[in-house]
């Protein structure tokens, strides 16, 4: 029995398992909208020095986790709920450390991410026509010092990402109930 379920659980990592990320706010939108549109317009490189795509959890995926956990569609209108991510990054940066015999003494921060994210929900009549929107954006940085494993870097990137939706959310929740209160309760 132990066996099985150490094989499942290495089988669903080395598959690659989607990681679940955990938001801060669970509150459930009720939008009068029939269908949901996601569109990603991130076009960052997948290249060093952007990282964000080597986190557990990307935010293209943690998009999709959100908008899950986040709007539900009443069906009372032919309206479309369309939420939109022009940007999700992580990038890199490698820091200065001291060399020689004082360096070999202390750890220092060694690398610096910087992370970014900017939403758009909008609802869109069938002709295409934006009848209600809100934007809203986050910025995160972290930085780890040096030694820093693999395991390390992709918790922090995870957190970065989980982060940025969770501060990017509350910005977002007081613009729809100033802007999309008609169409989002």
């Amino acid at each position: 029995m132990r066996l099985m379920i150490l094989l499942g659980v290495l089988l669903g990592l080395s598959t690659g398992a989607l990681a679940q990320a955990r938001f801060a706010d669970a509150t459930m939108y009720k939008v009068d909208a029939t269908s949901l549109d996601v569109v990603i317009k991130d076009q960052t490189p997948r290249e060093y020095p952007q990282v964000g795509h080597l986190s557990p959890t990307t935010f293209e995926q943690a998009l999709r986790q959100w908008v899950g956990q986040r709007f539900q569609l009443t069906g009372n209108s032919v309206n479309t709920l369309r939420v939109t991510m022009s940007e999700g990054r992580i990038t890199e940066k490698i820091l200065p450390i001291q060399k020689g015999i004082r360096g070999w003494f202390k750890k220092e921060e060694a690398v610096a991410y910087d992370g970014a994210l900017s939403l758009e929900i909008a609802v869109v009549d069938p002709n295409g026509t934006i009848l209600s929107k809100a934007e809203a954006s986050a910025m995160i940085g972290r930085t780890l010092i040096e030694g820093a494993t693999q395991a390390d870097k992709q918790k922090t990137w995870a957190e970065m990402v989980t982060t940025a939706f969770d501060n990017a959310d509350r910005e977002l929740k007081q613009r729809l109930a100033e802007y999309m209160s008609r169409y989002i309760n």
